[in-house]
């Protein structure tokens, strides 16, 4: 039951007096305890100090009786320690008074199971143990003080007279007894509720006065309120929203840890990156929606696959970090990765959608390919994106040559672009010939790269690598001006051909480029009609409802469009029928297979096929006049290649063939 202050307060006037009779009694008896307890705390702290002392200073047996100063200054300076003693249980080795070299029995000594003033009373020695070595030998002896008892009793008995003073400040011990009740009653349960606002630690218990307890409890529902939120929000920025797993945040915190325990105990974990294979399609067909519902499938299922002791974030759209810890062989890893990939190659049906998709994993290992995470981050996604190189639906381990490649790949990135500033690209022309004539009619531009460290760069190194990074984009622009403004220059020398530029999807799916490519036209007075643009069959996958509207404009224009590399892609009949295609190309793996059965009716195949969709037909890389007879004797319309000539500068194409 709470009483409140003013009852409280009556209530403790009466306790008072109460407990005032019984109190003097009860305090005679606790204060000899007290005074026993200083004193033998006292004696105690004296003997281990000296012990301690002594441990330090004896060298063996016959050094001892050396410390007699030390045992004179202490017994002289204690009124209750009689005489100080150093025994081997055996002989007295030392004694600081003659009268004492009596070894006690275990009855005599100190044993702490009695009552303070009863063991100060009955006990007649304090005893402690002195060890020193010999050499690498420890060696113990045994240090008593021996207690003066006249000199306990003594003052014990002036304690009793001295206590009987305090009667007659019988007034200033009823304050003293109201100011502790106070303090526990009120000060030191606000103290506790002070403590519980800063700290938060220990809940006090409950408090008698009603006042102090409707505080306490309020204080008690607030803070287990914010320790609940508190929680909460410590889980959210941990968590991924999205599927339930684990955030970059709980990733990095867990990582910090386990790469603190694996380098004590001298051990390593496999690091996954996993990504899944073409999931942006998905996004695209189907919606977000359905995208997001199948990464909540897949982070399901993962983390079922994987053991209990491993761990799983989601680290980005479809990127999960998976870290695979105690296992015996390489053996292992690769088992788990592999269930996780059939797993995943399932069919999933997700709104009624049934969807198909796979996942490419890099793997780093701990130290060997990092030692913090994001190193091992960083190699473990390099091994990702080589395993999607190599075909996708797979996993790659991370090495240094792989390191190395891709550090290449970053160099050659930088130095790529600085060429285009430095102008160490230069277009070269390659003629295109009529088989009938055997007349120039057409060059294609090709771009060559002069690197004044590394020489000549062939453009299959560096023109995948601008195709991936979107630099394809800014260096075919300056392809386009460079070929536009030769063309004008040819026609102003009596070379009036058409000119092709190859052009990427990059840079034909840009709003501008068909603005920018007129402009350019007029700009240097070129023909639409002398200007050819070359496409691969890749385009045909870019965006192709845009990429049919900007070629078909492009064509309405006069400008003429070749199909390169025929046959090699992903050509289709649809596609060739769609698309407004001049000239169709045949590569040159075809051209080098014209002597066969199989290759001859192919390379036929495509030149009727050709013609009959009223295109003509270019086949390249002729290298023996053979090719070109056969080229004759099926109607093929033009040719180029090393047999008449290979590519070369703007300035040699002139004086050859001016």
């Amino acid at each position: 039951m709470n009483l409140s202050i003013q009852r409280f307060s009556f209530l403790i006037l009466f306790v008072l007096l109460s407990v005032l009779i019984s109190f003097f009694s009860y305090n005679y008896f606790s204060q000899q305890e007290k005074t026993a307890s200083v004193i033998l705390k006292s004696i105690n702290s004296q003997i281990s100090e000296t012990s301690y002392i002594l441990s330090k200073r004896i060298k063996n047996k016959e050094s001892v009786k050396t410390m007699r100063p030390i045992l004179d200054r202490i017994a002289a300076n204690n009124d209750f320690i009689a005489a100080i003693l150093i025994h081997d249980e055996n002989n007295v080795l030392l004694s600081t008074d003659p009268h004492y070299k009596k070894i006690l029995d275990s009855h005599s000594l100190y044993k702490k199971n009695k009552s303070n003033y009863k063991e100060i009373l009955e006990a007649k020695a304090i005893e402690s143990d002195i060890k020193f070595y010999e050499g690498d030998r420890a060696v113990f002896l045994k240090l008593q003080f021996d207690l003066d008892k006249e000199e306990i009793n003594s003052y014990f008995a002036q304690r009793q007279v001295d206590y009987l003073i305090y009667f007659i400040t019988i007034p200033l011990i009823m304050i003293i007894l109201l100011s502790l009740l106070m303090r526990y009653f009120i000060l030191k349960p606000l103290e506790r509720l002070r403590q519980f606002a800063y700290y938060q630690s220990d809940i006090p218990k409950a408090f008698v006065l009603k006042e102090l307890e409707v505080i306490r409890y309020s204080m008690v529902q607030t803070f287990q309120r914010l320790e609940s939120e508190k929680n909460e929000l410590y889980s959210i920025a941990r968590t991924d929203l999205l599927s339930g797993l684990a955030n970059r945040n709980a990733l990095n915190e867990y990582c910090e840890r386990l790469i603190e325990k694996s380098k004590r105990a001298q051990e390593e974990f496999a690091f996954l990156f996993l990504d899944l294979d073409h999931f942006k399609s998905v996004n695209d067909s189907l919606g977000h929606n359905v995208g997001d519902d199948l990464l909540k499938k897949v982070s399901s299922m993962i983390n079922e696959v994987i053991r209990p002791n491993d761990f799983i974030a989601r680290v980005g759209g479809d990127e999960f970090v998976i870290i695979i810890t105690d296992y015996d062989s390489i053996m292992e890893v690769t088992s788990i990765i592999q269930r996780i990939q059939k797993q995943l190659a399932q069919t999933w049906v997700i709104q009624t959608h049934p969807i198909t998709i796979s996942s490419s994993v890099g793997i780093a290992f701990y130290p060997k390919d990092g030692d913090n995470i994001i190193s091992l981050m960083q190699h473990s996604d390099i091994a990702m994106y080589e395993a999607k190189k190599s075909g996708r639906a797979r996993y790659h381990f991370f090495t240094e040559e792989l390191n190395k490649k891709v550090q290449d790949t970053i160099n050659l990135d930088n130095k790529m672009r600085d060429a285009l500033v430095n102008d160490e690209y230069k277009l070269f022309y390659q003629p295109k010939v009529d088989i009938s004539t055997g007349k120039i009619v057409g060059a294609e531009a090709l771009i060559r790269w002069f690197s004044p460290t590394k020489g000549l760069i062939a453009p299959d190194i560096f023109i995948p690598l601008a195709e991936e990074n979107g630099f394809i984009v800014e260096l075919g622009d300056w392809i386009t001006r460079e070929a536009v403004k030769q063309q004008h220059i040819f026609k102003n020398k009596g070379l009036d051909i058409i000119i092709s530029i190859n052009i990427s999807a990059k840079q034909l799916l840009k709003d501008d480029f068909i603005d920018k490519f007129i402009n350019l036209l007029k700009e240097y007075n070129v023909s639409h009609s002398k200007i050819d643009l070359e496409i691969t069959e890749y385009m045909f996958f870019q965006q192709n409802n845009d990429n049919f509207k900007k070629l078909n404009e492009l064509h309405e224009y006069g400008i003429t469009v070749s199909l390169d590399d025929f046959g090699t892609g992903y050509s289709s009949l649809s596609y060739l029928k769609k698309f407004p295609i001049d000239y169709l190309k045949i590569d040159k793996a075809f051209m080098d297979d014209f002597q066969t059965k199989e290759g001859s009716i192919f390379i036929d195949t495509i030149v009727k096929m050709g013609q009959t969709l009223n295109m003509k037909i270019i086949a390249e890389g002729i290298e023996e006049s053979k090719q070109v007879e056969y080229l004759k004797s099926i109607g093929c319309d033009q040719y180029q290649g090393y047999f008449f000539s290979k590519p070369i500068s703007a300035e040699e194409f002139e004086n050859k063939f001016a």
